[in-house]
């Protein structure tokens, strides 16, 4: 059994800080005493800071974040109408639905801490210099976290710090919000240490959400900056794609590139995240998504359209009647295909070849990323969440050379991850992309690297294509996806029909953010008539 997270374990015992606040504005929770009453000591503010690493948690499987997003994006799609996400698939949100409050409540729980423990180090005694500065430096990494996620969902928010009255505040203007975002950030860069695993806020997480923001603000420059200071602390990519999101490659300590996760223990906390891909199937891979997996020989299956009209053109020896063959081997890593090898040994399960039809599967596909099959226990999954890794890194690298200087930088990030999976690389594939061409390329890539990790979902709203890309969502006719072994095959034989599996809309008027829960809309007169456009 994983050995289990100290952290977790002191947010265990805060049972009597915070359980969360009525008013999400309020600094200081108001159903227990203020932390400053008792906070006398490093142990008691470790303990508080347990408690804002608590809110990475999630209240029940069905809400695990940022994973649930890939059913909100192109990406995948969820039929169980308990996990709510087909309303922000469809564009039917409301201010009244129940996710926007959700996570609303859960980023204000988290600041609202945060706030807590950093007014009350300046009261605290008992506490060095030292580890003042590194608390803080925690705590301030976290609120900067918390609020960069508001932003990116909701888009204005007000704007409550440690000194900040108990009482409703309105909606803060953009700029502002981000210059108190990285305000937080840069002390946190100031006075967090290099610690590697990912643990806890650290040096590396620090610089990655520094990066984070940048490219959200389109400051290439920035990106690239932050990109070549965490490769200078030593962060690089884990040899085993495969085992890199699981508990064999998170906590292996040769492992070099997780920078930030959540941690989760068997048999004390469950991330529930093999039980949701590989019993429950929450998750059913689009076509479109599958289709994002180029050909062995590092062209895509489909042409890949660029910005200005031009395009990389489909690869002629593209198998139809054997599609799933001869593809980046991250297809087979990351998905579960029609025909696949399959076993789940918590339901006792296995499949020589998969059949899509025999399941809960509406798709033809799963996700197979970050699953352990080999559970006994399907509830009881320790897998940790990776919030951030290296690979990311060389990613937005290359994305933001390439809008910085042109394609000729980019090559090089992209072939150090086709060449972790043994893919053929860019530059031997495609040596002569245009700026235009590696863009779509690396946005390609991103979607292939990243699957299943939660960023497409904030892609496609940074890039300003969302309405493009959220259409209808395809997938396999999958009562037509059997095994008929024939006289003398080797192979199955399948019908491959592709067909609608969800009619999906996305206003770009609207939807790029998400609405001020009604709930707070009615508790704060001061933002009770600032809503976000269109809801």
């Amino acid at each position: 059994m994983k050995k289990f997270s100290t952290l977790f374990i002191a947010a265990l015992l805060l049972a009597g800080w915070s359980s969360g606040c009525a008013d999400y504005l309020n600094t200081v929770p108001v159903d227990k005493s203020s932390p400053n009453t008792f906070l006398k000591g490093v142990e008691q503010a470790k303990s508080m800071l347990a408690g804002i690493y608590y809110c990475f948690y999630d209240d029940s499987p069905a809400y695990i974040t940022p994973y649930t997003y890939e059913n909100m994006c192109d990406n995948s799609y969820n039929h169980h109408t308990w996990e709510f996400s087909a309303e922000f698939a469809s564009g039917t949100q409301t201010a009244a639905s129940w996710w926007a409050e959700l996570k609303w409540t859960k980023d204000w729980q988290a600041i609202s801490r945060a706030n807590s423990l950093i007014r009350s180090m300046a009261l605290a005694t008992g506490i060095g210099p030292a580890d003042s500065r590194k608390i803080l430096a925690e705590a301030r990494f976290l609120r900067a976290w918390f609020y960069f996620d508001l932003v990116r969902f909701y888009g204005r928010v007000p704007l409550v710090d440690e000194n900040s009255p108990q009482e409703n505040a309105p909606r803060e203007e953009l700029d502002k919000v981000m210059a108190f975002i990285k305000g937080d950030v840069e002390y946190a860069v100031g006075n967090l240490d290099n610690i590697p695993g990912g643990e806890v806020a650290s040096l590396g997480a620090a610089l990655m959400l520094r990066l984070q923001i940048a490219q959200y603000e389109y400051d290439n420059a920035e990106v690239i900056a932050c990109a070549k200071a965490i490769k200078e602390l030593g962060y690089d990519l884990y040899g085993d794609f495969r085992k890199l999101f699981l508990d064999e490659g998170i906590n292996d300590p040769s492992n070099k590139e997780v920078i930030f996760k959540v941690n989760y223990a068997e048999d004390l906390r469950s991330s529930y995240m093999t039980q949701l891909w590989y019993n429950w199937f929450s998750f059913n891979t689009t076509l479109e998504m599958v289709n994002s997996f180029f050909t062995a020989n590092g062209l895509p299956v489909k042409p890949l359209e660029a910005d200005n009209g031009a395009s990389i053109p489909a690869d002629p020896t593209y198998d139809k009647d054997y599609p799933f063959e001869n593809r980046d081997p991250r297809l087979k890593l990351s998905v579960l295909c029609p025909g696949d090898e399959y076993r789940c040994d918590g339901t006792s399960r296995y499949q020589v070849h998969w059949q899509p039809a025999n399941w809960d599967n509406k798709t033809g596909f799963a996700a197979k990323k970050g699953a352990n099959e080999t559970l006994g226990n399907l509830n009881n999954d320790g897998g940790d969440k990776i919030l951030m890794r290296y690979g990311e890194v060389l990613l937005a690298w290359a994305e933001a050379e390439n809008e910085e200087n042109g394609p000729k930088g980019a090559y090089e990030m992209i072939d150090r991850l086709r060449r972790r999976v043994g893919m053929i690389t860019l530059t031997e594939s495609l040596p002569n992309l245009t700026k235009e061409t590696m863009r779509a390329l690396i946005r390609n890539e991103r979607r292939v690297e990243l699957f299943h990790e939660g960023q497409r979902w904030h892609d496609i709203r940074r890039w300003k294509i969302a309405e493009k890309v959220m259409t209808d969502a395809h997938g396999l006719d999958v009562s037509k996806l059997q095994y008929y072994p024939s006289s003398g095959a080797t192979s199955p034989y399948w019908q491959y029909e592709e067909i609608v599996i969800d009619k999906r809309s996305f206003n770009k008027d609207r939807d790029y953010l998400w609405p001020i829960p009604l709930k707070e809309l009615n508790a704060n007169p001061l933002i009770r008539d600032d809503q976000n456009p269109g809801y």
